[in-house]
């Protein structure tokens, strides 16, 4: 996968982990500008597409979800959905709440920033649903797929907006509950597999995204 090589470099060990969910190319900004008109842009668009497209086999629909999930993609938002026993699990990715990545310190290239994927997941039963807020926590020395970080839990009762409900930060709970959710997710499937799976699948459709984005407005400027 040429095209991660170029958005970061990836600590030893730890292969072709954030790249896909960087923000892209660093435009050149001339120290003097000149006027032009549209079809500067146009080409400017066209040397992106084309550069982006080479870097990565394009897939006009990524696929790779997370096993016995089913996927919906609604613009920017991707759903996954699955049964368990009574339970209705649902994860909700929305891309345009990537987070950045803090560069390093001594990174002496002025790179581009680099974006994690944080995500939702409920847990719905007729007595109500959990719903725990997670994202992945790294560095550019330091980074594991294996393992996403819940950072709330909330409660929220039978036709109760979990946006209202209560919501509780999931690291200052006690050490023993702590486990134990997390246990309670494993049990249900949303283990390391998963995790490393949901963040290749996020990075492929941030890819596609960016590709998509920068054809709409060149069609749109032409």
């Amino acid at each position: 996968k040429q095209w991660y090589q170029r958005r970061v470099a990836i600590t030893a060990g730890v292969p072709n982990l954030i790249p896909s969910t960087l923000r892209h190319s660093v435009a050149t900004i001339p120290h003097v500008r000149h006027m032009s008109n549209d079809s500067t842009l146009m080409s400017a668009l066209n040397n992106e597409i084309l550069h982006e497209e080479g870097a990565v086999s394009y897939d006009s629909a990524p696929s790779a979800e997370p096993s016995d999930f089913t996927r919906s993609v609604n613009g920017a938002t991707i759903i996954l959905q699955k049964q368990y026993n009574n339970e209705t699990i649902r994860v909700e990715l929305d891309l345009n709440n990537n987070t950045e990545l803090a560069p390093a310190e001594d990174d002496p290239e002025e790179n581009p920033p680099q974006y994690l994927p944080s995500f939702k997941i409920e847990i719905s039963k007729p007595q109500g649903k959990l719903v725990f807020s997670c994202n992945y926590h790294m560095t550019t020395e330091e980074q594991n797929l294996d393992q996403f970080v819940i950072s709330e839990v909330a409660f929220a009762g039978p036709g109760e907006d979990d946006h209202v409900a209560f919501t509780t930060d999931f690291g200052n709970l006690d050490y023993v509950l702590i486990e134990e959710f997390e246990n309670y997710l494993t049990r249900r499937g949303l283990d390391a597999e998963f995790s490393s799976t949901l963040f290749e699948m996020s990075a492929a459709f941030e890819h596609h995204n960016y590709v998509n984005f920068l054809k709409n407005v060149r069609d749109f400027v032409n």
